[in-house]
């Protein structure tokens, strides 16, 4: 059940960050609901697959609507790079997750262990595709002398 639980809170994560939320409630906001969505689907029925595709599918929609609206600039936004590479590795875990559902041919769980290997490498390519993220409540840091670390420093 925690497998589950925290994979599915893990792409609701990515999902928030990939989405790049201008404001740090809304990010909080939507990474937590996440997390609570996932128990509450996991606990009605753990082994049920539409319980855990479902929200990793709808919270996955979150940042293809930020490209059509919030995030409608997107040159220099995203790494293209680790963006391909992510998307790759997590299309090549799909057949292994697939594959992993029936116990009865994968009885020591090798599929499902590999679904996570590339999961996984998928997930490492994916925190490297937001270039520089919006990170507002980063702006609200300051220095001993009062200026903006942000200012001082930048954001790279």
């Amino acid at each position: 059940r925690l497998d589950n639980t925290f994979a599915i809170a893990g792409f609701a994560q990515m999902f928030g960050y990939l989405s790049n939320f201008s404001t740090p409630t809304f990010e909080f906001t939507f990474k937590a609901s996440g997390l609570f969505v996932a128990i509450l689907l996991q606990e009605q029925d753990p082994w049920n697959v539409f319980y855990t595709v479902t929200p990793i599918v709808a919270y996955g929609m979150v940042p293809l609507l930020g490209l059509l609206t919030w995030n409608r600039n997107v040159s220099g936004l995203y790494d293209r790079k680790s963006l391909a590479l992510g998307l790759g590795a997590q299309a090549s875990a799909v057949p292994f997750f697939v594959l992993g559902l029936d116990d009865e041919h994968d009885p020591y769980r090798v599929f499902h262990g590999i679904w996570h290997v590339f999961s996984g490498l998928s997930s490492y390519y994916g925190w490297r595709v937001v270039k520089d993220p919006k990170a507002i409540w980063l702006q609200t840091l300051v220095a001993a002398d009062g200026s903006s670390l942000i200012e001082k420093y930048g954001t790279k």
